[in-house]
Order: C-alpha cells, then structure tokens, then sequence
C-alpha cells in the first residue's frame, strides 16, 4: 500500500486546497504503486486522476449473478477481494521470486503476448495442509489488484454426477468476462488418477472436461489450483500447468518470522520464540498462526498488552493436541 508519508501529504493537501501539490502527491503514489508490481492498480489510480477511470464491478453485482448448481442451488463460486499482501507470508526467498516473477508477467500480459510469448497463466501449488498455499493465492491477487475467483468445491461435485460438468463450465463461463485470480482449493477432490479403477467412469470424465476447460480459456485472468495430495493428480492434469511451486513444512527460523509476525501489535520476553520452535517439528504454517491467536485472544480479554512464557506454554500446549488428532486421521 501507498506509504504513509505520502498519504499525509495527499489529505494535507486536498485539506488545503492546493490542486497542484495535490496531483504530485498523487502521482507519487501512482509510482509508488507500480515499483511494486500493482500495475492494475497503478492504472486505475492514474485513470481516476486523469478522469477516464470505468469503475469496476461492485461485490453486489458479482454476488446477485454468480453460477449456481442445478441441484443444490447453492453458488459454485465466492467472489473475494483480498486483504492479503506479500507482506503477510513467511516463504523462503526462492518461493518470493517464483510469486513476484508470476505476478510480474501478469501484469505484463500485453508486452509478452505482442512479442508472441505467453505469460504464466495456470500455477499448481501443492504440499502438506495449512503450508501457506491459499494465503500465497491470497497474496497475489491483492499484490496484482484484482478479485479472487474462489471456486467451492463442496458445490461444484454434483449429488448427480452429470451436472458436475456442467458446474464446471459454468465456472468457466462465468469468469471469462473479467480479470481474475482463479482459484481452484482442495484440488485434488476432481484431479484424482483417471487410471484409478475404483473411480466411476463418469469422474474420469469429469476430469476430462476440466482439463477441456483450462485448455480452452482464453481469459484475461491467473488460474491457481492447490491440492495436498499432489501424488493423486495424473500426468495429463501435472502437465496443464506453467508453473508447479511446492509448499514445505515451515522451518524453526520461518516459524519465529511467524510468531513476530503475527503477535507484533503485542511484547513479549526477547527471544522466547527459540526455546519452543524445536519442539513444534509437526506444525505448519496454519498451526502456528492458530497458537498465535490463542495468545493474541487470552491477552486481549484480560486487557494486557504483553504475554508471557505461561501464554505461550498454554497456548502450544493446546494446539498439539490438535496436531496429535490430525496425526491419528491421516
């Protein structure tokens, strides 16, 4: 987001009523915006300076006319405008440039295709549950600027499984008309093997009009699929994609960048993290992010502004033995 000092000067400005230092503020933080990649928004901000800005769609009008399945009549897809930035994920600095390079391309979708080059457009992220891949999703469509596109699975598998095709192309057809981040969660549930002979013939042809769709589309958009089960997804779909990136288990350094990160609005003693990491070896990024919210919810209820050893102690404590339940499930 633009930088305080600029946002300062731009109210002081329009406060008192100086047109000129106005505009310059505002160029400054069209700027500021495009160093960081948010091309999209760069854009717009400079359309709406310039008097030429079309407004985008509002969540009303996304909402009332998103497909719905025939049977259960319920939406197939949820219209999201993240909140999330880069700013908000602890990634290895490998996976940073893979994102900023996607993001990148994206947001220079007309320079690549005008010189007969096609920008990355279909990513798979894959690995173990609650290892960032949603908030990475998230992320990216806040850093480009454009809605999310979060496609419910628990909908588009039909109780008849030959309206689940069609669910499928509806999604399709509903997102061809704008720029989105389309993001396909728990992919797995329709990637399974088509060479998996327990499966019923019509599912293998499911995926089969799935994988018709994505080779089809020709939208202005970034589709994004995360599965946990990457081992389930047959080569043909492995294939379909430009780009894989896998999410890991967080290490001990990336869990403390964790801690901090999620409890920086409160103290706490100086580098208490390091005596507890080496015992959370079967956390995830999901795990540690959930501790953090016990402590953030016990010093808020009790009026404090810092926690303690105690806290801590309770709140890990607490989360193992969700982490032990898990272990038992899987």
């Amino acid at each position: 987001m633009a930088r305080a000092d600029l946002l300062k000067k731009l109210f002081s400005s329009f406060k008192q009523e100086d047109r000129d230092s106005f505009y310059k503020v505002a160029s400054e933080i069209i700027e500021d915006e495009r160093k960081k990649n948010h091309g999209i928004l760069a854009d717009d901000l400079k359309m709406i300076l310039n008097g030429n800005y079309q407004p985008k769609r509002s969540m009303s009008s996304f909402s009332s006319n998103t497909p719905k399945d025939n049977d259960k009549e319920i939406p197939l897809v949820e219209v999201i405008y993240p909140e999330k930035y880069f700013s908000d994920l602890i990634i290895t600095d490998e996976k940073t440039m893979q994102l900023d390079q996607i993001i990148k391309e994206f947001n220079n979708w007309d320079v690549l295709m005008s010189n007969g080059v096609f920008p990355t457009r279909r990513v798979l992220f894959y690995g173990p549950p609650g290892c960032g891949k949603t908030l990475a999703a998230h992320a990216i469509a806040g850093e480009i600027g454009i809605p999310m596109l979060y496609v419910r699975f628990d909908a588009l598998i039909s109780s008849y499984l030959g309206e689940t095709a069609g669910n499928i192309r509806k999604v399709f057809d509903y997102a061809k008309n704008d720029s989105w981040v389309i993001f396909f969660d728990e992919f797995d549930a329709i990637g399974h093997s088509r060479n998996d002979a327990a499966e019923h013939g019509e599912i293998k042809r499911v995926v089969n009009a799935f994988l018709q769709q994505i080779d089809n589309y020709k939208g202005r958009s970034l589709i994004i699929a995360a599965t946990n089960f990457e081992q389930s997804l047959d080569y043909a779909i492995w294939r379909r994609f430009d780009e894989t990136i896998q999410f890991d288990m967080p290490s001990n350094e990336e869990k403390i960048k964790l801690f901090s990160l999620n409890l920086k609005r409160f103290k706490g003693p100086e580098h208490v993290f390091e005596q507890y990491v080496n015992n959370l070896g079967a956390f995830s990024h999901s795990d540690v992010e959930k501790v953090c919210q016990i402590i953030m919810k016990m010093c808020i209820l009790d009026g404090r502004k810092i926690y303690t050893k105690k806290d801590i102690e309770y709140a890990v404590k607490k989360q193992e033995q969700i982490v032990s339940l898990r272990k038992t499930q899987y």
